[in-house]
């Protein structure tokens, strides 16, 4: 793990991925919390030109991927799959203290 702060909290998914959809509204939902006002929450599908591009950057090879960056758009923490929205929370808080 990076030793700067996290910035950005990144989704990378795809239209036709069943666990993405589903993963939706928990990213969602987090990236509304007063805590987070702060972070930089961002969606992209990997079949677009920008969404590809932050794939092969961060060397995505699955989806639903969420990538924590810091100021540098370094990753902090790669998340792979449908996780819960407390377990998002919990890398999330985790990633935002002090090293």
């Amino acid at each position: 793990m990076n030793t700067n702060k996290v910035k950005k909290v990144i989704k990378l998914s795809a239209t036709w991925c069943a666990p993405c959809r589903v993963y939706a509204p928990k990213f969602h939902n987090v990236s509304k919390y007063e805590e987070y006002k702060d972070l930089e929450f961002k969606e992209y599908d990997i079949e677009d030109e920008e969404g590809e591009k932050i794939a092969m950057q961060h060397n995505v090879r699955s989806v639903p991927t969420t990538l924590l960056l810091d100021e540098n758009d370094e990753v902090i923490y790669k998340v792979m799959g449908n996780v819960p929205e407390h377990e998002l929370a919990k890398i999330i808080n985790e990633a935002l203290k002090d090293k």
